[in-house]
């Protein structure tokens, strides 16, 4: 099939889509090279490319802006050549999975066999990835990862607020501006971990920031860590970052019965499928909420196991931002800067009341809201290659599978929260640093709610008993847990004879080292504290050449080592006469198809 490609000059770097005084009073620039040739129809079809041909006119029906060409893309209109007219001009690009991850253009995918580069609608979370053609279907390429915007840095894939400024800020100073000082524009949250052994964050699953903590990673590593490793341990983090267009820019193939729609189509209103990525893959929001927490909010495809119910709210239609205030409800929010806390009663007033005079004050809606969390089970830093180079780092997170209703533990101020506990581990360290075993909490309780989370984790220890691979720096992952809202768990669910938590977990794994295999283990949580006990796997491991067990299993040495003290135990029920004619008086209500909430 022939090669057909859309994503023709993919609109530059604008981020906003109202014609704003500053953008509407720029002179109207006079036709130019790009023009020239672009909005010719018979000079683009005897370049040999009559898909890229478009006018102004149509550009600016889509992107609703009045910008010209070099306005978001650059390059120099003046020079009538070709290889003069796009000197220094932006376009996307497209990371392999090889080089250290390595961002080329479009002409570099010829070697792939891309048989369709428009957006496709059979998977919304690769809908614009090049596809090939097998067995009359498109698939995915695999060595393509994914879609970066010009908004992005080709060498770091970070984002690059030089163009940026170039660009959109042309028109958008003030929103650009703002940007740049919010947690999202500064990555502010994740570029705190500088290293494993953070006094005030802790390890995290996600990783160090390799960027700016690379001498101390290096040097508390017992094996080689170069800079050139760091360097694409880096690019990793990057890729789910990011700049104006990851929100606003929506290209789709040319609808012929709406002219606003197509490769250069932009939206002011961020929907939930740009917060999850756009179609570039698990990016952005998907990584954390489908694959890390494992209790996302639009669930299915983009789930892992695949096929988890959405969030009611999604399902009901509704967007991240009409729970998450930004700018547009709340005037005191610089423009990028989204709330991560929600108000339940804006929508839910009576509910919210009735909780708040109820034995279950201290409870949060989602602490019974939430069930069947899936997504990691278990992720180990280890000895592995990052899109082919080797590293000390490689993150084998691919222990996907289902709790099926999360752990309850009391917060800072002593409510009640829905958490997943997974083992995690950091291998060939050589020391805990100052961190002391037991729970953490990564942001203090008395921080504004922009620069807090409500995520804990439990400390474990620096842990020894491994055939190879040095140390293992242990603790036990505990996000908290907010999307998935559904129906209710049952009162017997938290209201045990002992107070205990106790959660079976099957997975299996899929990730580097091995041929897939399956597993399970136990987690408890009681009065003597939390456990991640007996993980085991059930069906054979077959682990791979330049591989060993312990790279990625090293659970398999260390056993039930994953335990921390204290009380995690759900509080006894005092009256066991009153709990049941409780308990009857709910059950009658559900089934009378009502809403209880006490």
């Amino acid at each position: 099939m022939k090669v057909r490609i859309i994503f023709m000059l993919m609109l530059g770097t604008a981020a906003l889509f109202l014609i704003n005084n500053q953008a509407a009073a720029r002179p109207k620039q006079e036709i130019n090279s790009c023009l020239g040739c672009h909005a010719d129809t018979s000079k683009m079809k005897g370049f040999g490319y009559p898909q890229f041909t478009i006018t102004n006119e149509e550009t600016q029906k889509q992107t609703k802006m009045p910008a010209s060409c070099t306005d978001c893309h650059l390059g120099n209109p003046a020079d009538p050549t070709k290889e003069g007219a796009h000197k220094g001009m932006l376009r996307p690009y497209y990371v392999l999975r090889s080089g250290g991850l390595q961002a080329v253009t479009r002409d570099k995918l010829e070697r792939y066999k891309p048989e369709s580069m428009e957006p496709r609608g059979e998977n919304p979370l690769t809908e614009l990835l090049p596809m090939a053609e097998k067995d009359g279907r498109f698939v995915r390429i695999p060595q393509i990862d994914t879609i970066l915007f010009h908004d992005i840095d080709p060498e770091t894939l970070f984002g690059n607020y030089e163009a940026t400024e170039k660009t959109c800020g042309m028109c958008h100073q003030k929103e650009v501006n703002e940007f740049k000082k919010t947690a999202m524009g500064r990555n502010a949250k994740q570029s705190q971990y500088k290293t494993w052994t953070d006094k005030d964050r802790g390890p995290h699953n996600c990783g160090a920031w390799f960027a700016d903590g690379y001498e101390k990673i290096a040097k508390g590593t017992n094996v080689p860590f170069t800079k050139g490793m760091a360097s694409v341990n880096q690019k990793a983090c990057n890729l789910c970052h990011v700049g104006c267009l990851d929100c606003h820019y929506t290209p789709r193939s040319n609808d012929p019965n709406d002219p606003a729609i197509g490769p250069h189509t932009f939206t002011k209103s961020v929907s939930a499928q740009s917060c999850y990525g756009g179609g570039r893959g698990s990016l952005c929001h998907a990584g954390p909420e489908e694959r890390r927490r494992g209790a996302g909010y639009i669930g299915g495809l983009y789930a892992n196991p695949k096929g988890a119910i959405p969030d009611i709210h999604y399902s009901k239609g509704l967007s991240c931002l009409d729970c998450h205030d930004t700018p547009a409800k709340d005037k005191t929010l610089l423009h990028g800067q989204v709330k991560r806390q929600v108000d339940c009663s804006k929508c839910h007033g009576a509910a919210v009341k009735s909780i708040a005079k109820s034995v279950h004050e201290r409870v949060s809606c989602e602490a019974c809201h939430i069930q069947d969390v899936g997504a990691y089970t278990a992720t180990f830093w280890g000895p592995g290659k990052i899109a082919g180079v080797a590293t000390p780092f490689f993150k084998y997170k691919k222990y996907y599978g289902v709790m099926e209703e999360p752990i309850l533990i009391k917060d800072q101020r002593g409510r009640w929260i829905p958490v997943k506990p997974f083992i995690n581990a950091v291998l060939n360290q050589k020391t805990a640093g100052n961190l002391k075993p037991g729970l953490a909490w990564r942001f203090p309780a008395n921080l504004p709610d922009l620069k807090r989370t409500d995520d804990a984790y439990a400390f474990v220890g620096l842990l020894g008993g491994l055939p190879s691979d040095g140390d293992a720096l242990a603790w036990i992952q505990m996000d908290k847990l907010s999307h998935k809202y559904g129906k209710a768990r049952s009162c017997d669910s938290c209201h045990t004879k002992d107070g205990a938590q106790r959660q079976e977990v099957t997975w299996e794994y899929s990730d580097q080292g091995a041929e897939p295999f399956k597993g399970r283990h136990t987690v408890v949580a009681d009065k003597n504290g939390l456990s991640i006990k007996d993980m085991r796997a059930t069906t054979k491991i077959m682990v791979k050449d330049g591989w060993k067990i312990e790279d990625f299993a090293p659970w398999y040495y260390l056993k039930d080592k994953w335990h921390v003290k204290g009380d995690f135990s759900i509080p006894l029920v005092k009256d066991d006469a009153l709990y049941k004619k409780e308990l009857d008086r709910y059950e009658d209500i559900i089934k009378k198809g009502g809403i209880y909430h006490k």
